[in-house]
């Protein structure tokens, strides 16, 4: 565990745990530090302005794609479309994104096709996701169309799909 030096005043205090650093939490765009830079100017026609010029500069920056803006639900969206793909990690869903309380365990979803290659099962989800299957057990329950299917987050990067409740079987995503 971390902790994170303060200077005080020319004088060093130990503070608690430091869970996230600087090198963890990426900059602001700048287009955002712009406007929040704003709140700073006290004569308020000077800041009205600074405001509309700066929130100007952030919508055009946003409508080029040069700023992405995403709330909460649009990051779990993508967390859930991009689980179990082996992608590094560039940080942007804030923060650290291989300890974030929000991480996805599992998903939830239904066969749309199945078939069997020289490894094993290959399992392709209504979402376009396809897992195969990397362990050799047997699957108790063939899987068909329409079945409801769990992808659970194993240890050490391990992922485990389990057919209808039955025990679950190894598998990767290539899809």
């Amino acid at each position: 565990m971390g902790y994170r030096l303060i200077w005080l005043a020319g004088v060093a205090v130990i503070a608690g745990p430091a869970s996230v650093t600087a090198r963890d939490t990426p900059p602001r765009a700048a287009a955002l530090q712009h406007v929040i830079d704003c709140r700073a100017i006290t004569v308020d026609a000077q800041r009205l302005a600074c405001f509309d010029r700066e929130v100007a500069a952030l919508d055009a920056a946003e409508m080029s794609n040069e700023v992405v803006v995403v709330d909460r639900n649009q990051v779990r969206a993508a967390r859930r479309t991009l689980f179990g793909l082996p992608l590094p990690n560039f940080h942007l869903f804030g923060g650290n994104d291989d300890h974030d309380a929000s991480e996805i365990a599992q998903i939830e979803g239904k066969i749309a096709s199945a078939s069997v290659d020289t490894d094993g099962w290959r399992i392709r989800l209504e979402d376009g996701s396809v897992w195969v299957q990397t362990d050799g057990k047997p699957i108790f329950r063939t899987p068909r169309p329409g079945l409801d299917v769990v992808v659970k987050h194993g240890t050490l990067g391990a992922y485990f799909l389990s057919i209808a409740g039955a025990p679950g079987v190894k598998v990767r995503r290539v899809l």
